[in-house]
């Protein structure tokens, strides 16, 4: 139980870290919604109509969707990767769903927006964004170890048939190669590739 202010102090300071950008007409909704996140301890500031391209150090966006909201407008937030993105709704007809599932949204607020509850979207959309960023990251590493995979076994394939060595050889000058250049094999192995008009 003594850990647990601790874990709350990491999380509060984590959350007034935060840049946060609500993207929704000026009215007292949005008031209340940008006081209550600076009363957080977030850097907050409000834009409407929303912004044609990613905003620049944004880690959390809410925002809101409805039927007049021009589509075009919103079409960055489907890839950017490193914000969380909160939805704003009045309503869920099919349409409204489908851009929720279309943006990859991590969190929704309904409005008529209510101070409960914007903490814990805050906080369970930042967590989600992060982990799906992980995620992505750690795809993309194993992507490109498998292409490198591939391209030192297409290569060692291609010096043990030219030389008539075993691949066990091949793959042994290979790694000899790489030592002596200070290089990875992948790009030693991609150079061969190349060379071998493949």
């Amino acid at each position: 139980m003594e850990h647990m202010p601790i874990k709350n102090d990491n999380l509060l300071r984590r959350l007034r870290q935060m840049r946060v950008l609500v993207i929704h007409p000026e009215d007292t909704e949005r008031r209340t919604l940008l006081a209550h996140i600076k009363r957080i301890g977030c850097q907050a500031e409000a834009v409407w109509p929303a912004p044609n391209d990613v905003p620049e150090k944004i880690d959390v966006v809410l925002f809101l969707i409805n039927q007049l909201h021009d589509e075009g407008s919103l079409s960055w937030m489907a890839s950017a990767d490193n914000i969380a993105r909160i939805a704003i709704i009045a309503y869920e007809t099919p349409e409204i769903l489908t851009e929720l599932e279309r943006l990859h949204v991590h969190g929704v607020l309904s409005k008529p927006i209510r101070i409960f509850g914007i903490l814990a979207a805050l906080t369970t959309a930042i967590a989600m964004a992060r982990q799906e960023h992980r995620l992505k990251k750690r795809i993309q590493s194993l992507d490109e170890t498998l292409k490198a995979r591939r391209a030192i076994e297409q290569a060692v394939s291609i010096l043990s048939d030219s030389r008539g060595i075993s691949e066990e050889e091949a793959y042994k000058r290979l790694r000899d190669k790489s030592m002596r250049d200070k290089c990875s094999i992948a790009s030693i192995a991609k150079a061969i590739i190349a060379s071998s008009g493949i």
